[in-house]
């Protein structure tokens, strides 16, 4: 595996000189060194904390070249660019972190998409507000309540810097343990749970229950996925 770790490495530097490539992300050059000459051990926190520096995605260092290795010609290792300027890497939101212990994930969540990386002005284009740039995660949609706005499998972008009913809006929370995705509506006392699927009527959340409610985060875009 340390092997695989300087292999992927090493691909990432491409063309660039050790001493360009640690100025871009502030690493140390001699240290990269070391790593490419086998002087020093590459272990798994070492590549956790290169990823962070450098913007990639955890485990990009490690687990793309044990998946696609053998798809990649001349024995390359493929693995996940950091995001360029004006672009947004957007991580998988851990959902299994958000449940408490002893909680199982919803029969029908499904982790079709990892990680996006888009245009910040794509998102600025499409009306979205969000908390930091480093909150944005990707979840995926689940369930048959929400059909009229996204599918179960769809990717959502979700602010996870958002944990209160502000506004009126499609959250990700979870409500006496259970997993949802809905519209939440302000009302005097609480919030209305909302479904876009009339097979699912609306209900209140007021008085003691409230403290059983939990945001996650606000949803703001779903990307529908449609078979041409």
């Amino acid at each position: 595996m340390n092997d695989l770790r300087t292999q992927a490495l090493r691909e990432l530097i491409g063309e660039l000189s050790l001493a360009a490539f640690a100025d871009r992300y502030d690493l140390n050059a001699s240290y990269l060194s070391q790593i490419l000459n086998g002087h020093r051990p590459f272990g798994e926190r070492s590549a956790r904390n290169m990823e962070k520096k450098i913007g990639l995605p955890a485990g990009s260092l490690s687990t793309p070249a044990s998946t696609e290795a053998a798809d990649a010609p001349d024995g390359q290792v493929k693995f996940l660019m950091p995001a360029r300027a004006g672009e947004l890497d957007i991580p998988q939101y851990d959902v299994r972190a958000a449940m408490g212990d002893g909680q199982a994930l919803p029969s029908d969540y499904i982790e079709t998409v990892r990680h996006l990386t888009v245009k910040k002005e794509f998102l600025i284009q499409q009306g979205c507000v969000f908390s930091k740039p480093e909150n944005l995660c990707v979840i995926t949609g689940f369930g048959e309540s929400m059909s009229k706005t996204f599918a179960s499998g769809d990717p959502l972008i979700v602010d996870r810097g958002i944990n209160s009913v502000e506004v009126d809006g499609v959250y990700f929370f979870s409500l006496d343990g259970h997993l949802m995705i809905k519209r939440l509506q302000i009302i005097a006392g609480g919030v209305r749970v909302i479904s876009d699927h009339e097979a699912y009527p609306p209900y209140d959340i007021k008085g003691a229950d409230l403290e059983l409610l939990v945001v996650h985060a606000r949803v703001l875009i779903a990307w529908r996925s449609q078979r041409l």
